[in-house]
């Protein structure tokens, strides 16, 4: 055991001493293949170590498992929970026959107490399966939640889908006797006088066969019977087909008495059986198009929440995103909670992220939803109004509330209250993202017993034009200080995409700022020399120690240069230039000590906190 413990980054530098002791106290532990060392959930009071053998990392989300890895012999599995005191966030399973070493959380604690390069491995350790988490457990939670709202528009469709192949089918089946007895009405040789009387009763079936007459039960059934014993007597065959359309076209004996002196007895029988054809078929045409109109409807706003086919940043009307969610949402509403709606009618559209803003009603709507399960008369408040620069929407909930204790731990990436495999935690955590890295707003919650209220703050415009110097960030005087220290206390900056092209503000902005006297060091793999300055491939390949890291590339390739910036401990700053913005990059940086600035020319900033220095 000893030699094997020596070869696990974990304890690789402690003295022999301590090492053979923690050998001497540490536990052995067999796994046979199939079993759970653990379940997500269960209280945590020991880490192990697996000696050997392979175990699968598995977490329950939206009610499936998740695979979040595989871990082999050498590394460390349930830490988090022992140095947290917190449960198993995930399941650990062995795929074969595993032999673990278990340290108790006193051990634990004791080594890292005692031994700083344990406690750095942990720390990488710990940050890398953060990463590898909640990259895995986004996408998981996006999936689930596209399942979850295709399922609830595959269910609204279904209705008028349903409506319209009845109806076509119908329709299909009337023609041939509206056909036959429009055939008829002509063979029967009317005046004038007559053909503008069937004109005007064809218009009357078009108009009526829209808006179906709503009466009693019992008012129907007896003014049915009374038509239909009129009708035999007329002599009309299918008398009891016949006086329910009559009814629905809210005809009554005096009406009735009027047409039948209007035309001849021979006559009459034809007339109301034409009458009733033309009924029914306008009537099938109007409910085809009423579930025509209502699968439109659905197509129209799951495009309006999605904003497909639009630019990211675009002109939002929250009012409209809010209703678009309700509609997408609506077949889970539709179990007891009602929903009422007190939007501001003046309220301004915003600058905004739309499709993303749509993300955040859904998750905060979907929990409260769930909150509610249990709760009589459940009903969701949703207000708006603006206030100065500022657009404030509340969602407000009468269910049992959040416990204060929790309160403050609901926007914390992991955490959820639901029963593991539920929820993966992340739902609050994508939205507190959302609202506050990403359009510089704020989310509140207020919560007691009957009441649960979040409250989002969104500036008007978030985003401002090229003018603007800080470009989009809605700093503080505070904040700008802070980057006016950055700029004033940084000599070396690493420009990741740097340009030979001088009409690219790749090239702008680093020609810039070696004006100012920063030093530039180019990092581009396509380039040997630019601005006077050696390029190097990546960062690892820089031997110099940098300030900033200032990045010039698309954010979709953002992640890998964080993760190299975070490797070379490339000074304490990421500075993502104007239009490039990468949350889940910038978070991991964050948690690596590292400042991040995103969506912001460095040069404007310069420009309005420091000023262009080779101006006269």
């Amino acid at each position: 055991m000893y030699d094997f413990l020596k070869k696990v980054p974990l304890f690789a530098d402690l003295p022999e001493e301590d090492l053979a002791r923690l050998c001497g106290v540490v536990e052995e532990v067999k796994l046979p293949a199939g079993k759970e060392l653990f379940a997500e959930g269960d209280s945590g009071d020991k880490a192990y170590v697996i000696m050997k053998g392979e175990v699968d990392i598995i977490k329950l989300a939206s009610g499936r498992e998740v695979l979040l890895a595989v871990r082999g012999p050498g590394t460390v599995v349930g830490e988090m929970a022992v140095l947290e005191e917190t449960p198993r966030t995930a399941t650990v399973r062995a795929r074969g026959d595993v032999v673990f070493i278990a340290i108790s959380d006193d051990q634990m604690n004791q080594l890292l107490d005692n031994s700083t390069s344990a406690a750095k491995a942990l720390l990488h350790t710990v940050l890398a399966r953060w990463r590898n988490t909640t990259s895995q457990l986004r996408h998981s939670e996006k999936m689930a939640q596209l399942g979850t709202l295709t399922a609830g528009v595959a269910h609204e469709l279904n209705n008028p889908a349903a409506a319209v192949k009845r109806g076509s089918g119908q329709l299909q089946n009337s023609l041939p006797g509206f056909a036959q007895a429009q055939s008829k009405l002509g063979q029967l040789g009317l005046d004038q006088t007559q053909q503008a009387t069937l004109d005007t009763l064809a218009q009357r079936a078009r108009e009526q066969a829209k808006r179906p007459a709503e009466m009693d039960a019992m008012v129907r059934s007896d003014l049915e019977y009374e038509l239909e014993i009129w009708l035999e007597d007329q002599s009309v065959d299918n008398a009891w087909e016949i006086a329910p359309t009559l009814v629905n076209l809210e005809y009554n004996m005096e009406e009735l008495n009027t047409l039948a002196q209007q035309f001849d007895t021979k006559h009459l029988p034809t007339v109301i059986d034409w009458l009733g054809a033309t009924y029914t078929v306008h009537n099938l045409l109007a409910e085809i198009g009423q579930g025509a109109n209502r699968i439109s409807g659905i197509v129209k706003a799951l495009k309006s929440y999605a904003y497909l086919d639009q630019a990211p940043v675009q002109s939002v009307n929250i009012s409209e995103g809010l209703n678009d969610t309700l509609l997408i949402l609506r077949s889970k509403l539709k179990t007891g909670v009602s929903v009422r709606r007190e939007y501001a009618p003046d309220l301004p559209n915003i600058e905004g992220y739309g499709s993303e803003l749509n993300q955040v009603w859904t998750n905060i709507i979907d929990n409260a939803t769930d909150a509610l399960s249990s709760t009589p008369d459940a009903t969701i408040t949703i207000r708006t109004r603006s206030e100065n620069e500022w657009v404030i929407v509340e969602i407000q909930d009468n269910g049992p509330g959040i416990p204060p204790d929790v309160q403050p731990r609901v926007f914390d990436p992991f955490f959820t209250t639901k029963p593991p495999g539920k929820g993966t935690g992340l739902g609050l955590d994508i939205s507190y993202n959302i609202v506050i890295n990403k359009h510089r707003g704020d989310i509140k919650l207020s919560s007691r017993p009957g009441s649960t209220c979040f409250q989002i703050w969104l500036p008007i415009n978030f985003e401002t034009t090229n003018d603007n110097p800080l470009a989009g960030e809605s700093l503080t005087e505070e904040s700008a200080e802070e980057l006016q220290y950055i700029l004033e206390n940084a000599k070396t900056i690493a420009v990741v995409g740097m340009s030979d092209r001088k009409d690219r503000p790749s090239n702008i902005v680093p020609t810039y700022l070696q004006e100012q006297g920063y030093r530039i060091i180019p990092v581009n793999p396509k380039l040997d020399r630019v601005l006077g300055e050696k390029a190097y491939p990546d960062l690892p390949s820089v031997l110099d120690p940098i300030d900033i890291v200032l990045i010039f590339r698309s954010s979709d390739v953002v992640m890998p240069i964080v993760e190299q910036a975070i490797q070379v401990g490339a000074g304490g700053v990421i500075w993502m230039q104007l239009g490039i913005e990468n949350e889940e990059a910038a978070q991991i940086a964050r948690e690596s000590g590292i400042k991040v600035i995103m969506n912001t020319c460095m040069m404007a900033t310069h420009k309005h906190l420091i000023g262009d220095r080779t101006t006269p």
